[in-house]
Order: structure tokens, then C-alpha cells, then sequence
């Protein structure tokens, strides 16, 4: 976590896509760019699996605040939801990367049974795994929401399981995560609305903490913030919820609703 960054959100997950609905596994090349940089800075923890949600009818900014529901690092550790943390053994980590390898390089797990139930506006989920020098990734579209119909091979519900074992296991005995990094997402607010629409009365915007500004026609930004700035906005939004934002005023008089997230060790 050794990188600041200002995003526009997409919605989207990068190492993934989809042709007609159908996920698409792939096995890219680790860029020698990162791999020399790695080299050069030390070796930082690196996921070996990725479990993300994404998509689905959800609100401006929701898929920017919505962290892995599990993350395994090289490391052994898991982490959960970014909130919670467990390390877990050699064994452990090796079945864990061995089972979801096998999963995701064959493309023909993420085919959708002919005739299954489509669900209209769920979220995709999304596997991906990494090994040495490479990454696999596939999406499946209302996974869990349509499990009781089995609209997926029976081995993407076995890989479902698995990490859903883990990821209750990191909830219930894990410790907390509490890096000193967070995400803020800022959604800008009609300027034209005397309270942008929301009904609150906004606040001056927070002492040591950066202004995000969108792209060009955008109204979603994303800042990365560690040290100073984010323990700044964890005082001034100290209890984060997904279904409350507040209402901010930054200094040229921008509304924005503002939440965020704890960052993971990878971003």
C-alpha cells in the first residue's frame, strides 16, 4: 500500500470481462514492470486469490466502497472484507491457491447451464487467482443467487464453499484490520439542489483531508489516502456505513457524500 492514486470509478473489474453474459477466464503474464519494481522496493505482500462482488442495481459509489469479501496474500494471511484478519498455514494457503488454479483455468466452469434462471440486477462474482507469473480470473453472474438452481458447474460451488469456509473463519476468530490507509469515495451532488438532493444540510468539508476531483463528465472519484490525511477522515466519518453517507461541502462549494474503506495490503 505504497501507492496514492486519484480514479474515476467504472464499475468495473479490470482483469476481468464478459462476452454476452458469459465470464471469461484468463491467464495473463505478470507484467516484468511490477515484477522489477517488487524487486526494487522489497517484496510486499501479494493476493493468491482474490473473491470480489461487483455490479448489480447498487447505488453511485457502492462498488468502489465494496472490498474483496476475501483476500489471500502470499503471506498466509486472509483478510476478510477488509475488517478482519487471519493468518492461516502452509497447507492451508496451498490448497486454498491449488484448488482455485484448477477452477479457473478452464473457461468451461463459468458456461451457464442452457435454460438456468436468469436473475435480473444481482451482482457478478468474481475469482481470481494468481500463481507464479500468472493470473486467472472468471465472473459468474448472480452466483449464489442462483445456486439452488446450480446454473454453474458443480466445481465453481465446490470453489464457493471452500472460501466461504475461510472467510467465516477470518470473521469469527480473525483480529481486527486497522491499517492507517483507507479508500474515500466521494459521489458529487447536484449543485442545483440547496441540499444536492439528499435532504441533509452539508458540513465544511473535514481540516486534512484532500478534495477529490472527478474526471471530465464523471461524478464518482476515488482517493487513496494513508498517514495523516486518512486518520483525518476517519475522525471526521469515525463509524463508516454503507447505507449512511455524509454530506460534506468542499471549499469551492461542491457537495459530495463521502464514505470509505480500509485499504488492503495489494492497493
Amino acid at each position: 500500500m505504497n501507492r496514492r492514486s486519484l480514479l474515476v470509478a467504472a464499475g468495473a473489474i479490470g482483469l476481468t470481462t464478459a462476452v454476452g453474459g458469459t465470464g471469461v477466464a484468463l491467464a495473463e503474464p505478470e507484467s516484468s514492470i511490477e515484477t522489477a519494481l517488487e524487486s526494487m522496493a522489497g517484496h510486499r505482500p501479494q493476493p493468491v486469490l482474490l473473491w470480489e462482488l461487483t455490479g448489480g442495481f447498487v447505488p453511485a459509489g457502492w462498488n468502489a466502497l465494496r472490498p474483496a469479501r476475501l483476500a489471500a496474500y502470499d503471506d498466509g494471511v486472509l483478510i476478510a472484507d477488509a475488517t478482519r484478519r487471519l493468518r492461516v498455514s502452509p497447507g492451508t494457503l496451498r490448497s486454498l491457491r491449488n484448488h482455485t488454479t484448477t477452477v479457473l483455468r478452464d473457461p468451461a466452469n463459468a458456461r451457464r447451464r442452457p435454460g438456468a434462471p436468469v436473475v435480473a440486477d444481482v451482482p457478478w462474482t468474481v475469482f481470481t487467482a494468481r500463481t507464479p507469473g500468472r493470473r486467472y480470473s472468471l465472473r459468474f453472474e448472480g452466483l449464489e443467487e442462483t445456486r439452488q438452481d446450480r446454473a454453474y458447474p458443480t466445481p465453481v460451488y465446490s470453489l464457493l464453499d471452500h472460501v466461504t469456509r475461510l472467510r467465516d473463519r477470518t470473521t469469527e476468530v480473525g483480529s481486527a484490520w486497522r491499517p492507517d490507509a483507507v479508500r474515500m469515495i466521494a459521489v458529487m451532488l447536484d449543485p442545483a439542489q440547496p441540499t444536492g438532493g439528499t435532504g441533509t444540510q452539508p458540513v465544511p468539508w473535514p481540516a486534512g483531508v484532500p478534495v477529490p476531483h472527478p474526471g471530465k463528465d464523471e461524478f464518482v472519484a476515488l482517493l487513496d489516502l494513508r498517514g495523516r490525511q486518512a486518520r483525518a477522515l476517519v475522525r471526521a466519518v469515525p463509524h463508516p456505513d454503507p447505507a449512511q453517507w455524509p454530506v460534506f461541502r468542499a471549499p469551492d462549494g461542491m457537495r459530495m457524500q463521502v464514505n470509505w474503506r480500509f485499504l488492503l495490503p495489494h492497493e
